[in-house]
């Protein structure tokens, strides 16, 4: 085999392998549909002072007891961040059952208004170009 042939069979090869790649990416963005049923939010609370291992199992269990909060609970120092169900339970109420559990001197973060009307894609940035291909393919297919 000459090697004029095998260099044609390589690229083609490449390309071959490039179009089906392209393909189904192609199709993977355009079936791709939004969760209907996100219902998990995440919430924080902050509390004056910092929690040692006895309190961080205590404020654990208390917030494990109300109803809709889910198992992911991460206290660091003195904050506490938990994920919740939003249709059992806002952060209002969790706030509120936790301040009536114990006595406890603490805030619920409130995101500042600058903020919460802010669209956010943690993975794309709206002027790439991942992010414009996407929204074209989903337009077009």
């Amino acid at each position: 085999m000459s090697i004029k042939k095998k260099i044609k069979i390589a690229v083609l090869s490449i390309l071959g392998i490039t179009l089906v790649l392209f393909v189904v990416l192609v199709h993977h963005i355009a079936n791709a549909r939004p969760i209907e049923n996100a219902n998990i939010q995440i919430s924080r609370i902050d509390f004056d002072q910092p929690f040692d291992s006895l309190s961080t199992i205590q404020i654990k269990e208390k917030l494990h007891s109300i109803q809709g909060v889910k198992s992911d609970i991460i206290v660091k120092n003195n904050v506490v961040v938990y994920f919740h169900d939003n249709t059992v339970a806002d952060s209002k109420k969790v706030y509120a059952e936790l301040m009536t559990k114990g006595d406890y001197k603490a805030q619920r973060f409130i995101l500042p208004a600058t903020m919460a009307n802010n669209q956010v894609c943690p993975v794309m940035k709206k002027d790439s170009f991942k992010y414009k291909f996407s929204k074209w393919v989903q337009k077009h297919f």
